[in-house]
């Protein structure tokens, strides 16, 4: 893919119906703020906040090693339980919003595909306190080992249509799972519906649990 593509949603006319009678919407794009979406919600009262998620991930946190060598194994628990607390640092700095901060709508594209496991945990447990019991989501879940679709940037071009265009983070890994093992890990959130792609992406809309 070298172009801007338009490519149809089945899952995002029901999202964007949804919230459309929110007076003032709160959203949350992972991306970049790509120019799609904000001319689709600057015709309303909207405050769209970008994280740019992929530079947070371009160089996982690294634990330093034990100050002593004992001669036995480092406990494979603990060692996970820090680098999860390395990641939840780690957000805490991205997902740096107002307390009251509540969001409507939370766009992660296929930000999941870019996070391994312990990383996609600690991002919903930081984003957690930021959503509330009618918060909607939407991503794209990858789901087999495929470069083809990686590297990309999405935003919204209309009610069922995304714009789709070559990204910027192409050195990140990706982490493809089943839809089961990536909905485990959503905390606060679960998937209420989804559909498989042409290109191989399961597309899924989320709900707040």
């Amino acid at each position: 893919m070298t172009v801007t593509e338009t490519l149809p949603s089945r899952l995002m006319p029901d999202i964007l119906q949804k919230i459309a009678g929110e007076s003032t919407l709160m959203v949350l794009d992972v991306g970049f703020g790509v120019h799609e979406t904000v001319a689709h919600f600057g015709n309303r009262r909207c405050k769209l906040h970008f994280c740019g998620l992929p530079d947070a991930l371009q160089s996982p946190p690294t634990l330093a090693p034990p100050a002593q060598k004992t001669g036995k194994l480092i406990d494979e628990s603990i060692r996970q339980e820090n680098l999860l607390t390395a990641w939840r640092d780690r957000f805490r700095s991205v997902l740096d919003f107002p307390e009251d901060t509540r969001f409507d709508l939370c766009l992660f594209w296929d930000s999941f595909n870019y996070m391994d496991d312990l990383a996609l945990k600690a991002f919903f447990e930081v984003l957690h306190p930021y959503i509330r019991k009618e918060t909607l989501g939407h991503g794209l879940i990858q789901l087999k080992d495929d470069n083809q679709v990686m590297n990309r940037e999405y935003g919204i071009q209309a009610q069922d249509q995304l714009a789709m265009r070559p990204g910027h983070h192409g050195s990140l890994a990706s982490w493809p799972r089943p839809q089961a093992r990536v909905a485990s890990m959503l905390k606060g959130f679960a998937i209420s519906h989804g559909v498989l792609r042409r290109d191989g992406l399961l597309e899924v809309s989320l709900k707040t649990e």
